[in-house]
This record gives C-alpha cells, sequence and structure tokens, in this order.
C-alpha cells in the first residue's frame, strides 16, 4: 500500500470505523495536494469497505462564512454519519446559520468526525503520514493517567524550557483527552491523536509565556526563530514581546477577530483570552505544522478565543494555538510526570 492508502485506512477503519452502508461525507478545499490526495484515498477505500461515501469541496477561506453548500451538508447530517475534514485553511463561519461551532452541532446531531485543518503549512508529509499510525498502549495509559490528575486539581502551573511560567485556576474543570477513539455518536476530534487540553477558569491565567517552537497566525503555522513572549494579566494577552515583524503579524491577526467579535456582538477582547492549555503524548519531532506539533510529548500548547462548547466559558470567532517546551507541570503544587 502507498502512504496515502494507510492513511485512509487509519482514519477510516480506526479513528472513526465507519461502517458499511453508513454515510461518509469528505470535505477537502483544494482539487490537488496533500489534502485532495489524503481525501480521495479515504473515498476509495470506504466505498470499496462498503460506506455511501461522498467528497465534496469547498473554497479556500481564511476568514469569512462558510461555503454555503458545506452550511447545508451540515444541516442535513443525521445521527452515525460520519464527516472527515482535510483542508488547507479553515471550514470558515457557521455561526449564522447554526448558532454555535459546528463541533457542538456534529454532537448534538450524533455524528462522528475527524477534522484535519490547518494543512497549508505542511511540508514533511511522510512524517505527518507516518504519526497517522500510531498506536500504543503506552501513550493511551499515560494520557488517562494525567487526564484522571488533571480532573482533580485545583491549580495548575506550567513552566517551559524558554522562560514561560503560568499559572491558573482548574477547578470545577474536566480535560479532554483526545487518543482517536471516535466510535459513538457525537464523538470526534483532531487527528493525528494524542494529546489533552485542560481549560482553565476564566480569568485566572497569570504569568508569562514564551512561544519558542511555533505560533498560529492565520491558517499558518509560524515556526520561531526567536521565542516570542505572550504578557498576561488575569487571563488576557496584555503584551505581545519579541521579532517586530512577527509581533506585528500576530497583532493583526488577533485584531482583524476582535472586530469580527465586535460586529457579531461578541467580547471584543475574547480573542485575546487564554482558552486551553495542552500537553502532548506522542513521539516525535516538530515538522512546523501546529495540527501534528501540538500533539507531541515535552510539547505544550496554549491557546487564546474561543473555548465555547468545548469545555470552557469563553464565547468569541477564532482560536489560535501556539506551542513550548515544557520544562515542568504542577497539580495542586505537585510535580507531574511527563513521560
Amino acid at each position: 500500500m502507498k502512504d496515502f492508502e494507510l492513511a485512509a485506512e487509519r482514519i477510516v477503519k480506526y479513528y472513526l470505523r465507519v461502517s458499511p452502508k453508513e454515510r461518509f461525507f469528505i470535505v477537502t478545499d483544494r482539487s490537488s495536494g496533500f489534502p485532495f490526495q489524503l481525501s480521495k484515498a479515504c473515498y476509495k477505500f470506504s466505498k470499496d469497505h462498503g460506506a455511501v461515501s461522498k467528497i465534496m469541496k469547498q473554497r479556500r477561506i481564511s476568514y469569512g462564512p462558510a461555503d454555503r453548500k458545506i452550511v447545508n451538508l451540515f444541516k442535513g447530517m443525521r445521527r452515525n454519519d460520519c464527516l472527515f475534514l482535510c483542508l488547507d485553511c479553515h471550514l470558515g463561519n457557521l455561526y449564522d446559520d447554526i448558532g454555535r461551532s459546528f463541533r457542538t452541532f456534529l454532537r448534538s446531531r450524533g455524528v462522528r468526525f475527524a477534522t484535519m485543518v490547518g494543512l497549508r503549512s505542511l511540508r514533511n508529509e511522510n512524517a505527518f503520514l507516518n504519526a497517522l499510525s500510531l498506536d500504543t498502549d503506552g501513550i493511551r495509559e499515560r494520557g488517562r493517567v494525567m487526564k484522571q490528575v488533571l480532573d482533580g486539581g485545583k491549580t495548575l502551573e506550567v513552566s517551559g524550557k524558554s522562560g514561560t511560567n503560568i499559572k491558573c485556576s482548574i477547578e470545577g474543570r474536566k480535560t479532554w483527552l483526545n487518543l482517536g477513539e471516535f466510535f459513538k455518536p457525537g464523538q470526534g476530534g483532531n487527528v493525528p491523536s494524542g494529546y489533552l487540553v485542560m481549560y482553565p477558569v476564566e480569568g485566572s491565567v497569570e504569568g508569562r509565556v514564551v512561544i519558542d517552537i511555533d505560533i498560529k497566525i492565520e491558517a499558518d503555522t509560524v515556526p520561531v526563530k526567536e521565542p516570542v513572549e505572550f504578557e498576561l494579566d488575569k487571563g488576557e494577552i496584555v503584551g505581545i514581546h519579541g521579532d517586530k515583524a512577527l509581533v506585528e503579524r500576530i497583532y493583526n491577526d488577533l485584531n482583524n477577530f476582535s472586530l469580527i467579535n465586535a460586529r457579531r456582538g461578541f467580547d471584543s477582547r475574547a480573542i485575546f483570552r487564554i482558552c486551553e492549555i495542552g500537553f502532548g503524548l506522542l513521539p516525535g519531532k516538530p515538522i512546523g505544522l501546529n495540527l501534528l506539533d501540538k500533539s507531541l510529548a515535552n510539547v505544550c500548547k496554549v491557546s487564546n478565543g474561543n473555548s465555547w462548547g468545548k469545555g470552557g466559558r469563553n464565547r468569541c470567532r477564532g482560536h489560535r494555538s501556539h506551542l513550548f517546551w515544557l520544562k515542568n507541570v504542577k497539580v495542586d503544587g505537585k510535580l507531574i510526570k511527563l513521560k
């Protein structure tokens, strides 16, 4: 089998467990290149194994509303349908049509889904495809143990190798553990799987985040040559320091979302709020793609923007994730083993 065929088997058979006669929808945004090749392989594998499969292509979207035909597709989906999103850029905004995030909407419909969004920055296709096939008992067990510790904690402290030091409240919040087990109606998440995400209490995150791996700007993963610092106060980014050109790009991206939020009746500062802290579990090295790099062991993800419908309460248009090398993690003052 070729790599695309192996990856397609993994997505269809392992992550989603698409059964014969089930409806399986694939949404992509290019007619060539990696997203389309993988989408086409998933379509062929699922059809060959009896699924009722369909590929739909949308325009490439960085900002703005979702494609009309994709909105109509979502509205017509029903319990036990399966969906695979494989996009260079983004899905587009669905709030005006469905009144909530697409994940919340799909879960309410009982749709199983797997997502790969923001592949425009992908350069190392082989490493990405290989990550799809990782499946070890050790990864799963380590993830479940760490989830149990986080779910029972009240305070979380994280330090990074380049100077990150943050502390926040996690009391009453539950951790999202993505092990790629999207077998029941309403289950879904990003692939490759293998990471945990905690949603800190809004307004509680204090300290500074020093990004030394990569930053997400629009649909691009931007590797950092020199660390970029986010200064935090009461859960919000109040200052960004580092390379002048890169800082300007980050502010332009966030300010654009501030305007979008204000026009739509959301808090314009919502995009500056820290909404997620995540921890990777997979072996490997960063490849310059946020979607995979955030799942790697000893990597921490800090995100700002929307957490509504996920596990937090920050309602926002827009979500950005940034990565740094971990040093230590403490829950209620106790050091947590990362490996």
